[in-house]
C-alpha cells in the first residue's frame, strides 16, 4: 500500500473516523508490513503508539519490534506505559454503552456578533455577503469560511465596540477577522470584545472563556488580549488563551512566534508549546503538547494525564450538561482520551468507564459521576 495511503489511514483511525472497511484495510497493512515500513509510524509520536497497541489488542499478535529506538522514541514508549495504568484509550464509533437510551447530543457551530447599537448576527455555516456596516468597517460573510472586518482609511468615524460570543453548547462556525487581519476562534462560553477598526497606537482586545487567536504582527501596533488582570502581548502568531472563570488556573498556550503575558509586575515570554500558567498571582511556565490544547479547535477531545475534574468542565460547556460527583476524591483521577468531540456524550464516558475506575449515570442534563 503506498506510504500517504496509509497516513491517510492512520489519521482516520486516531479520530474514530474510519469505516470498518478502512480500518480492516490497515490492520491487513499491519499484519504484512515489514519492519522497515513501520519504522515511520514508530518515530512520529506517542499517538501513533498508542494506535499500534489498539491494533495489536485487535489482531491478537503482539509483534515483536526490533528496531532501535531513539531516546525520545524511548521516553515516547515510557509516557505510554505510564498512561496505560491511568487509562488511555481510543474513542471509536462502534462503541456501545448503557447509555445508548439516555444518551446527550454535542454542540454545535454557532456564534452571535453583537454590534454597537445592540443588534445580533447569529453567525452560522451557511451566511454569505455583507451582514452590516459598522462606521468605516463593512462586516461581510465570505460563502460560509470566515466573517470579515474590513475598515476603510477614514478616521474621522469614532470607533465602535462589537462582540463575539457563543453560549454553551456551542463554538465559533468559522474564523472571525478582525480589521487588522487577525484571526479569532472562540469555544464554547466564550467572548471577545474588540473595535471595529484599529486606528490608535495599539490593538487590544478583552475576551472571556477560551478564544484561539491567529495575530497578524504589526511590531509598530503590539496586539494586546485581556482577560480580567492578565495580559498578553503577541510578538509572534498564534496563541490559545483559556480564561474560564470556572477554571483554577489561567492558561496561555503558544503554538507559533512568542507571547508575553504579564500579572501586575510579573511578566514571562512563551516560546512554542510552551504554556503560561497563572494562579494565585504566580506564573509558572510549562511544556505541554499544543495539540492537546487545541483540539476543540479541530473537532476533538485530546488530553494526556488530565484529571476528571478538567475532563468534565470541558464535557460541561460542549454538551450543556452539568456535572456532580458522588465522592470528590474521583475529580482527582487522572486519564487521557482522543475523541470526535461531534459524538454523543456516551462515547466520551464509555471510553472513561473501560479504565474501571469510574462510572456515570445520566438524569436529563445532570451527569452524576460514581465508584465502579
Amino acid at each position: 500500500m503506498d506510504i500517504k495511503r496509509v497516513q491517510i489511514l492512520v489519521e482516520k483511525y486516531i479520530e474514530g473516523a474510519a469505516t470498518p472497511e478502512e480500518e480492516a484495510e490497515l490492520i491487513n497493512w499491519y499484519r504484512q508490513s515489514n519492519e522497515q515500513q513501520m519504522e515511520w509510524l514508530e518515530e512520529k509520536d506517542a499517538v501513533r503508539l498508542r494506535m499500534l497497541s489498539n491494533i495489536e489488542a485487535q489482531t491478537g499478535a503482539v509483534r515483536i519490534r526490533t528496531i532501535r529506538l531513539w531516546p525520545r522514541i524511548a521516553a515516547a514508549a515510557s509516557i505510554i506505559l505510564a498512561l496505560s495504568v491511568t487509562g488511555y484509550f481510543i474513542l471509536h464509533k462502534s462503541s456501545q454503552s448503557q447509555y445508548a437510551h439516555n444518551d446527550i447530543k454535542p454542540g454545535h457551530n454557532q456564534a452571535t456578533l453583537t454590534l454597537a447599537n445592540g443588534r445580533k448576527i447569529i453567525l452560522t455555516k451557511g451566511l454569505n455577503g455583507n451582514l452590516a456596516q459598522q462606521g468605516n468597517t463593512l462586516i461581510a460573510a465570505n460563502q460560509g469560511e470566515s466573517v470579515i472586518y474590513t475598515a476603510q482609511q477614514n478616521t474621522d468615524q469614532p470607533i465602535s465596540y462589537n462582540t463575539l460570543s457563543t453560549g454553551k453548547g456551542e463554538q465559533s462556525p468559522y474564523p472571525l477577522i478582525l480589521a487588522d487581519g487577525s484571526k479569532v476562534m472562540l469555544n464554547a462560553l466564550s467572548s471577545i470584545t474588540f473595535p471595529t477598526s484599529f486606528n490608535g497606537g495599539d490593538r487590544t482586545v478583552k475576551i472571556t472563556g477560551e478564544v484561539l487567536f491567529e495575530v497578524k504582527h504589526d511590531q509598530r501596533h503590539p496586539f494586546r488580549v485581556t482577560a480580567n488582570d492578565k495580559t498578553i502581548e503577541d510578538i509572534g502568531t498564534q496563541f490559545d488563551v483559556n480564561a474560564y472563570d470556572d477554571e483554577p488556573a489561567f492558561k496561555t498556550t503558544l503554538i507559533e512566534g512568542a507571547v508575553k503575558v504579564s500579572q501586575g509586575s510579573q511578566y514571562k515570554l512563551l516560546k512554542p508549546g510552551q504554556q503560561a500558567f497563572v494562579q494565585n498571582g504566580t506564573i509558572v511556565i510549562k511544556e505541554v503538547d499544543p495539540e492537546n490544547e487545541i483540539a476543540w479547535r479541530n473537532g476533538k477531545f485530546r488530553a494526556d494525564g488530565e484529571k476528571l475534574d478538567e475532563i468534565m468542565r470541558q464535557a460541561s460547556r460542549w454538551y450543556d450538561v452539568e456535572v456532580v460527583y458522588e465522592n470528590d476524591a474521583l475529580r482527582n483521577q487522572a486519564f487521557g482520551i482522543i475523541g470526535n468531540r461531534y459524538a454523543n456524550v456516551a462515547e466520551l464516558l464509555h471510553s472513561l468507564e473501560l479504565t474501571q475506575k469510574v462510572k456515570f449515570k445520566i438524569n436529563g442534563k445532570t451527569i452524576t459521576v460514581i465508584k465502579p
